[in-house]
């Protein structure tokens, strides 16, 4: 049933919010994905005292260059279940590059805030959330893959205009 939720769903909203589904939820100890039957499986459980500093999720009907969903990271001033689907907005990129099968290759990180989220009204831009933001979510990132025992390099940092062209590439291929 839940699959069939997630494939019925548009990217955008009719009135052109992005929509994004929660797979884990920002304050969890463990990363969720969703496996083909649509069920939640724990794939990773942070350490002792680590919690994920915001949610995980993606863009229904769209497809990254890794084949996968566009990966989303959503920033709100709470928790939300995994299983949301949120109505947001992208405000930028954090260009990233990790291992995968012996080489380093990009895996960016698209950055969105939820729409319903006061804290974040005035908010377009990477640019305009409080000063050291990025840099915050970039050592999460850093940890995390050291963590995990694989290479990662921070490449830079886009603005919403690059987030959104990714957005729209990826509903292209998906099509």
């Amino acid at each position: 049933m839940f699959l069939d939720a997630i494939n019925a769903a548009s990217p955008r909203t009719e009135n052109g919010a992005i929509n994004v589904f929660v797979e884990t939820p920002k304050g969890s100890r463990h990363k969720y994905d969703i496996d083909p039957s649509g069920l939640f499986r724990i794939s990773l459980e942070l350490p002792e005292g680590q919690i994920f500093p915001f949610s995980f999720g993606f863009v229904p009907a769209t497809k990254a260059p890794d084949g996968d969903a566009l990966d989303i990271v959503l920033v709100t001033a709470g928790g939300v279940p995994a299983g949301a689907l949120i109505e947001s907005r992208l405000i930028g990129v954090l260009k990233m590059e990790n291992d995968e099968d012996g080489k380093m290759a990009r895996n960016d990180r698209v950055v969105a805030v939820a729409n319903m989220s006061r804290i974040f009204q005035g908010v377009d831009t990477l640019s305009q959330m409080r000063q050291g933001f990025a840099w915050d979510m970039e050592e999460f990132f850093h940890t995390y893959n050291r963590m995990i025992e694989r290479p990662f390099n921070i490449v830079g940092r886009g603005e919403a205009d690059e987030a959104m062209k990714m957005l729209e590439e990826a509903e292209a291929a998906a099509r």
